[in-house]
């Protein structure tokens, strides 16, 4: 992640060759040829040219960026929108989460666009202002860090499911079910936002001239204890989630009830989930396992 730091200017070397060049043959007219008007505009030439190639860094520091919207939830890998506040015309471009860059063009309120890589909690972005006005002869950029309006929870990406991540309990000895497997039809009732398509019973729908849609029995009772335990290595860390969601996902859906551990920063958290959703922000706070103390030197284990 770039840090917030001064205005530098971008590929410079072009534009400040081509100036003093310019320069350096109008100095070697105006001194061939005496005439007073050559001296005169060649100064004006040299001052608009100090102007091109300085007055951005200028520029630059005047844009003020002010974050105003933000989603509270995201998902690794995938675009979610920052609405922002611009003064000044500049071109922005996020660098941490990274994303596409987004010119002004003198608008009070532009729109970013953040892919964050990885899961966790964003609490603000790295957002690289450049500009160069007035000329464009030479373009200046610094970072600036823009504080979010709210913590933004990024849940990691749906994985494969993994049983080992299943805390087995003698009353219930819950394992991973196959998604959409459920007992046996005991009938048809209207449809529910959420339901899938391929449970929709057609000849009660034409009956009735209402959605319907066939009613499974379920286990009643079925509880899993799911535990994410995170490594310290961080793409490991963002594996084990990813594959904790997936089977969380998985439990979900055939209706089982989730108890999902988790550890934060404030310590163990062990509660249940009820959608998806729920189960990402969870992982998206959720921090590597803390080894246990070293035992103070001399005592003995038991």
């Amino acid at each position: 992640m770039r840090r917030a730091g001064l205005a530098r200017p971008r590929r410079a070397a072009v534009p400040v060759a081509a100036s003093a060049a310019v320069l350096a043959v109008w100095g070697a007219v105006a001194r061939g040829s005496g005439a007073g008007w050559v001296q005169t505009v060649g100064a004006l030439v040299a001052g608009l040219l100090v102007v091109g190639l300085a007055g951005p860094a200028l520029a630059v520091r005047r844009v003020r960026v002010h974050a105003l919207g933000a989603p509270g939830d995201a998902v690794a890998g995938s675009p979610f929108p920052v609405q922002v506040a611009v003064r000044g015309a500049a071109v922005l471009q996020p660098q941490w989460p990274p994303g596409p860059e987004v010119p002004t063009a003198g608008a009070a309120r532009v729109t970013l666009e953040l892919r964050p890589p990885h899961r966790g909690v964003l609490e603000r972005c790295m957002v690289t202002v450049s500009s160069a006005a007035p000329f464009g002869l030479l373009w200046w950029a610094r970072t600036v860090c823009v504080p979010l309006p709210g913590p933004v929870l990024v849940a990691p990406r749906v994985g494969a499911p993994d049983p080992a991540v299943i805390e087995r309990r003698e009353d219930d000895g819950t394992e991973v079910p196959s998604p959409g497997r459920g007992s046996d039809a005991r009938g048809v009732r209207p449809y529910a936002f959420g339901d899938r398509r391929s449970l929709v019973h057609w000849p009660a729908t034409a009956h009735t001239g209402s959605l319907m849609v066939r009613d499974h029995e379920r286990p009643a009772g079925r509880t899993a204890a799911v535990r994410c335990a995170l490594p310290a290595d961080s793409d490991a860390a963002e594996a084990q989630a990813e594959r904790v969601l997936g089977t969380v996902g998985v439990l979900l859906a055939a209706g089982v009830r989730v108890h999902l551990t988790t550890v934060e920063e404030a310590g163990e958290v062990a509660a249940p989930v009820t959608t998806l959703a729920a189960a990402g922000r969870r992982l998206a706070r959720a921090v590597p396992s803390r080894p246990p103390p070293p035992a103070p030197e001399g005592s003995s284990s038991p």
